[in-house]
């Protein structure tokens, strides 16, 4: 099932959604995990875009599809600059997730993707 990652796309490319963005030119999805909560677990369930309970239930999903968390983002780039002055948090509550194959430039590529 792609629809995760299909939805994970969308949103990350929304200016809709503010907590899961791209980052590095499409290379890594970010995610601001207090924004996230308010976001996406705070609304309805009706009015949710993943039908998730818990973050931690989000990153199992990540994981399952195949995108890593990385331990912190390189020093030399410009994460977490894409997300809005409001929601800028210190770097320790962004989390950044990459997958070979789950790029912003390259949705077609959510076909080879496939859960473990």
């Amino acid at each position: 099932d792609l629809s995760f990652l299909k939805q994970l796309w969308k949103t990350a490319c929304s200016d809709e959604f503010q907590s899961i963005r791209w980052v590095d030119d499409g290379v890594f999805v970010a995610m601001n995990e207090e924004m996230f909560k308010r976001e996406e677990l705070a609304r309805r369930v009706p009015g949710r875009v993943f039908e998730l309970e818990s973050t931690e239930s989000f990153h199992h999903q990540l994981d399952l599809h195949g995108l890593r968390k990385l331990p912190e983002a390189s020093d030399s780039s410009d994460s977490g600059n894409e997300f809005p002055v409001e929601a800028a948090a210190p770097r320790k509550l962004l989390h950044f997730y990459y997958s070979p194959n789950f790029k912003r430039d390259h949705p077609q590529v959510l076909a080879t993707c496939k859960p473990r």
